[in-house]
């Protein structure tokens, strides 16, 4: 729990880390440390106070983070009491944890008023959320309640990104498996990799010019959407988020993306037996390419405002069109998605292009007029 501490409020900024270890308790401190066992940034003390300012060398007037309690919780808890410190400069800002004992905390303040008030004696400013942070107190019942608690709230983490459907149904369903699947040796990359062959393999299906394989790979594909969102859930639980493993999950959904539009038009093509149906299959592979261009010029925009605005963007567009492959398989009209997603790509990737120069016009008003 410690490691776990140490590394979220490392990927949320913090660069040095006090320790309050009394004599009889560093041993077990000290084991507790982990990966961050002689960091050249983490200092043990005996005791955090204004004595330890002086000797550390640290301005009185230094906003710094104090955590109290064994805490469980996200990385987006810390930025949310940042945040509210931020607005609130020269207070104590805090954030209690929800077990019932609201025994521990989070608080953001300049370093000598956090220890001369004493943090834990404070009214909090921030209401606290329903599950997290919570603070584990040694009963028998904690562990397994705080690993509930962190899975649940996997919903809060993404629901700024998340398409509607994947916000009322999948993510409701994917945070059972991943709170059993943290619990094993399974990684999120290799939950990545059977979820790509799953998205190939209902790709497969819809090529099959048969009512019933189309609709089993319009379910199947459902079914990955909601596997989809397990490899982040996964490596959020397990604090193994990773660069790489971000684009492997992309690269991955785009390969699948591709192939099940291709399965589509090619079981349209063999059902039907019309030309047009190729001449579509290669119309919709231009529009993927002009949304990955136009997906490009997105995510090279910078700011807290452009980071708002690609929240929306992945909201928009992501894979719910699985629930609509599946209504239509059930009608037996996927020829319909064909025709639509022919020219949806085009009009998708223009109309983020007219955003995007949009934006930027108004960025560029507003430097000059400054």
């Amino acid at each position: 729990m410690l490691e776990r501490l140490l590394l979220s409020c490392e990927r949320a900024g913090v660069k040095r880390f006090f320790i309050e270890a009394p004599s009889d308790r560093r041993a077990r401190i000290e084991l507790s440390l982990g990966s961050y066992a002689n960091h050249p940034n983490v200092t043990l003390v005996e005791r955090l106070d204004a004595a330890t300012i002086e000797r550390e060398r640290l301005d009185p007037a230094t906003v710094c983070l104090s955590l109290s309690g064994n805490l469980v919780f996200f990385k987006s808890h810390l930025h949310r009491v940042l945040d509210e410190a931020k607005a609130n400069p020269d207070s104590v800002v805090r954030l209690a944890t929800t077990d019932s004992d609201q025994s521990g905390e989070i608080a953001v303040g300049p370093c000598a008023e956090l220890l001369r008030r004493g943090g834990l004696n404070l009214s909090p400013i921030s209401s606290p959320a329903r599950d997290l942070p919570f603070a584990l107190n040694g009963r028998p019942e904690d562990r397994e309640e705080a690993e509930l608690r962190l899975a649940r709230s996997l919903r809060a983490e993404t629901a700024a990104k998340d398409a509607p459907m994947a916000r009322w149904i999948d993510r409701k369903l994917s945070w059972h498996i991943s709170l059993r699947l943290a619990r094993t040796r399974i990684t999120p990359n290799q939950i990545t990799i059977a979820n790509t062959i799953l998205g190939l393999v209902s790709a497969w299906m819809f090529a099959i010019p048969s009512y019933g394989w189309r609709l089993c790979g319009a379910i199947l594909f459902l079914l990955s959407i909601t596997i989809d969102g397990i490899d982040g859930e996964l490596a959020r639980l397990k604090m193994c988020e990773t660069e790489w493993g971000g684009r492997l999950d992309v690269i991955t959904d785009n390969i699948v993306h591709v192939a099940v539009f291709i399965g589509v038009f090619a079981g349209c093509y063999r059902a039907s037996g019309s030309a047009w149906y190729i001449a579509l299959t290669a119309l919709v592979l231009g529009g993927f390419a002009l949304c990955s261009y136009a997906t490009y010029r997105a995510f090279s925009m910078r700011g807290r405002l452009a980071e708002q605005w690609l929240e929306k963007l992945d909201r928009w567009s992501g894979r719910d069109f699985a629930y609509l492959l599946v209504a239509l398989a059930l009608i037996n009209r996927l020829e319909y998605f064909a025709w639509g997603t022919a020219f949806g790509t085009y009009i998708f990737a223009l109309g983020l292009l007219w955003l995007i120069a949009r934006k930027q016009s108004r960025e560029q008003s507003g430097e000059s007029a400054s």
